[in-house]
């Protein structure tokens, strides 16, 4: 017996292939919009994360900074201080005391730093494509790039500082000073504020000649170049910080 087909079934499996093909595309579609709003979502918590964290690190930076400003000026005033009591040999031998204790500011060189550990991640890592405002983006690497000019003005500060405490130490006693330092608390990085002359009574300088005194006093007036850079470079840190503070907290 002969079978005839219909005329109508290949019409039908060309529009059922054609509905599987749009279904099948329909949910390759979905898929890839449902997994394009969860990346967008786990970024924008990224960020959130991120600033939050750097939010964190400026505000105790600008604490450091408010700190490490107040005593370097403190020490250069310590420094103008002693300097002129240095070109004064007869009544620097008087005041042999107060040569010691103006000479503990002189000694003193800051080491503080910003934290960096979630700037250097976010660079590092290039998750600074997570955070969308671009003015944001650009004041974070400029703030990083004043990080890094800090901390090579400290390397080149430091051998000056070394050559400063190695002639420092023909004209006085280290031992008292360090004790002295120590028991003042200016290890814990506190605002310096001592005032007990008395602790170096009978105290002599090494030398008391005007020549040798007036190279010391030289050398004062160099690190007191050094301080007053260092406060520089700490305000403009403050600064940066602060403008960022401001931005991160429009950028909520």
């Amino acid at each position: 017996m002969e079978v005839h087909h219909h005329p109508n079934s290949e019409r039908k499996k060309f529009k059922h292939y054609l509905f599987e093909f749009f279904m099948l595309f329909l949910a390759v579609f979905c898929g890839f919009l449902a997994e394009y709003q969860l990346e967008h979502i786990i970024e924008k918590q990224r960020a959130k994360d991120y600033t939050k964290s750097i939010h964190r690190d400026l505000s105790a930076d600008t604490t450091i900074f408010n700190n490490t400003i107040e005593r370097l000026t403190i020490c250069t005033k310590k420094i103008d201080t002693l300097v002129d009591l240095l070109g004064n040999a007869e009544e620097s031998q008087k005041r042999t005391a107060f040569a010691y204790h103006l000479s503990v500011y002189a000694f003193i060189y800051p080491d503080a730093s910003p934290n960096e550990t979630t700037l250097l991640q976010l660079i590092n890592s290039g998750s600074l494509r997570y955070i969308k405002n671009s003015k944001l983006v650009d004041s974070l690497k400029h703030y990083f790039n004043n990080i890094q000019l800090l901390k090579d003005f400290y390397n080149a500060a430091n051998d000056i500082n070394r050559d400063f405490r190695k002639n420092q130490l023909q004209f006085i006693d280290i031992n008292p000073l360090l004790e002295y330092m120590q028991l003042g608390g200016i290890f814990s990085r506190s605002i310096l504020n001592l005032t007990d002359t008395a602790f170096f009574n009978n105290r002599q300088l090494l030398t008391n000649t005007p020549l040798q005194l007036k190279n010391y006093a030289n050398w004062c007036v160099l690190k007191k170049f050094y301080l007053i850079n260092t406060i520089y470079r700490f305000k403009e840190l403050k600064l940066n910080a602060t403008n960022l503070l401001k931005l991160l907290d429009t950028n909520k």
